[in-house]
């Protein structure tokens, strides 16, 4: 799976990191910590698995959620943060998932192994 980490948390992103340390089948990794970069990084990568942060330094992350979904439809996209008051929002706008970074690490990495599970087996082509 290749997967891009949008947050300017290196706390965040590591712990993700960590979390997923084990998943053998992460092809490709790239991390973002602004929204220009994620744009540019998801056009390079063309990710199965995009995770966002909705408050980037230079932008909010359903920003990017949408030029992703509009590059690259078949991107899972999963904004992942403290402003809950977002979800409905990122969902109407196109997101697969939004998870609380305070609660649900666990239900998001759970989340990203089945999108690994998804693309390997070809579902959703």
């Amino acid at each position: 799976m290749k997967l891009l980490i949008v947050d300017d948390s290196s706390a965040i992103y590591g712990r993700l990191l960590k979390m997923l340390g084990g998943v053998e089948q992460l092809t490709a990794l790239a991390i973002a910590r602004s929204l220009q970069e994620a744009v540019e990084k998801s056009c390079l990568l063309r990710p199965d698995a995009a995770v966002l942060d909705v408050r980037l330094p230079d932008g909010s992350g359903l920003d990017a959620l949408s030029a992703i979904k509009n590059d690259s439809p078949s991107t899972r996209v999963y904004m992942f943060t403290n402003q809950v008051e977002y979800r409905d929002k990122a969902m109407r706008a196109g997101a697969d998932g939004f998870f609380d970074k305070s609660l649900e690490f666990e239900a998001l990495v759970a989340q990203l192994l089945h999108t690994e599970v998804r693309s390997r087996s070809g579902e959703g082509q």
